[in-house]
């Protein structure tokens, strides 16, 4: 049945709020709980993990990660295809926190900036009945930052790079079934795994779940926002969030992956947009790129530990190789990470599924990828890199945004050029 109207949701801590809901035609999501085939449900262990980090996480944080994780579960939850395009969805959204009244007036903007991170078309309302954050026993930390870390390439250079930088980060990922276990090794072998929060949001309901999960990074930055809280009680402390620019802007590859169709996960504008909401409402993380001008093979190439080129290969990069276990080897995050490799001179001893590319010319993504570096040279690349979403008004950032996907596509190029294509 395609629908014509907004879908109603309710995020509540109260399972039994959530099946209430369910039978006033909204539907009901029940936040730090485990979800059943009756009540969809996620964050059931959150409360559990807080308790490792330095102190109490501050309430606007925690109000922030019930937002993050109800708009996580929404996306998951509500099926594109319901809809009459079978994209775009219509999603009223209200979410219990634990005080509604602090985040007054940020509504709007924050209906805007999901809209551009998902493509849909949000109606954001809070109301009292939220949980308070967790009591954590305090406890002493040398800690200074707090860095996004999901197991991926960039993610292990960011993290290697605070530590030869004299930071001392404290690690943020989301655990996912298959990506838990690499998170947790490549931690431990650059000494971290000591200082690593791992959340574990794992909704559940009925399937199916919607698989394009465009909000997937709201729920990191929600983690990265409470555990910022807990190392500091009122400086802003950075939130490191490592992206190499080309990935992080996503120029479409071809105008079929122009607007929803192109993730826009870490793009500058919804980076900015999350800060300025993150600035109204007192929240005291301060959201950064340290690479959102530089091409993953110039991370690579540049990355100040150079134990990177004996871990690199054990980090996960790909967008389509869960159920393989390993990288499938032709996707777009996968055709970038190769092309890091080529572009930083090092061998790449990951393992793919598919390592022979000379017969994939024409599997999607790959003769999307070779269409796009096949034309970067004659592309007006301004226009194209302004495809993905507005850049910072100054010329300056403009243009160094242009020139890292211009860089970042050419190391494409010269990779593909070592593929003997069929």
């Amino acid at each position: 049945m395609v629908r014509l109207n907004p879908i109603r949701v309710l995020a509540t801590p109260s399972p039994t709020r959530a099946a209430a809901a369910m039978g006033h035609g909204q539907f009901g999501i029940a936040l730090h709980q485990r979800g059943t085939a009756d009540v969809a449900g996620l964050g059931a262990a959150l409360a559990e993990s807080v308790m490792g980090l330095p102190q109490t996480p501050s309430a606007v944080a925690w109000d922030f990660l019930s937002i993050a994780l109800a708009v996580f579960a929404a996306d998951r939850f509500v099926v594109r295809n319901q809809f009459a395009d079978a994209w775009t969805r219509t999603i009223s959204l209200e979410v219990e926190l634990a005080d509604p009244a602090a985040w007054s007036g940020l509504e709007a903007s924050l209906e805007a900036t999901l809209r551009f991170l998902t493509s849909d078309i949000w109606y954001i309302r809070f109301r009292p009945g939220g949980l308070p954050p967790p009591p954590v026993p305090a406890k002493p930390t040398d800690r200074d930052c707090a860095c996004l870390f999901s197991g991926g390439l960039d993610s292990l250079i960011g993290a290697l790079d605070a530590k030869k930088n004299k930071r001392k980060p404290l690690l943020v990922s989301q655990a996912s079934p298959k990506e838990g276990g690499p998170q947790r090794s490549l931690a431990a072998r650059i000494g971290l795994e000591a200082h690593r929060f791992e959340g574990k949001a794992s909704e559940k309901w009925q399937a199916p779940y919607e698989p394009s999960s465009r909000a997937r990074s709201i729920l990191f930055l929600g983690y990265g926002a409470v555990v910022a809280s807990t190392l500091s009680a009122t400086a802003p402390v950075d939130l490191l969030v490592p992206e190499n620019g080309l990935i992080s802007i996503n120029a479409p590859l071809t105008l079929r992956h122009v607007g929803s169709l192109s993730t826009r996960t870490t793009h500058p504008h919804f980076i900015s947009s999350l800060q300025a909401i993150f600035d109204g409402v007192g929240l005291n993380a301060r959201m950064t790129n340290p690479y959102g001008f530089a091409t993953k093979g110039e991370m690579l190439k540049n990355c100040k530990d150079r134990d990177v080129e004996k871990i690199a290969a054990d980090s996960y990069s790909c967008g389509k190789g869960k159920r393989l276990n390993q990288h499938c080897g032709r996707c777009v995050p996968c055709l970038i990470r190769r092309a890091s490799f080529h572009a930083a001179g090092l061998h790449d001893d990951t393992k793919y599924h598919v390592d022979d590319l000379s017969n994939q010319a024409l599997y999607a993504d790959v003769a999307a990828t070779r269409i796009a570096a096949a034309n970067v040279k004659s592309a007006d690349l301004a226009r194209w890199v302004s495809a993905a979403g507005p850049l910072p008004h100054d010329a300056p950032s403009r243009s160094a945004y242009t020139s890292v996907v211009r860089r970042g596509t050419i190391e494409l190029a010269k990779f593909f050029q070592t593929v003997h294509w069929a």
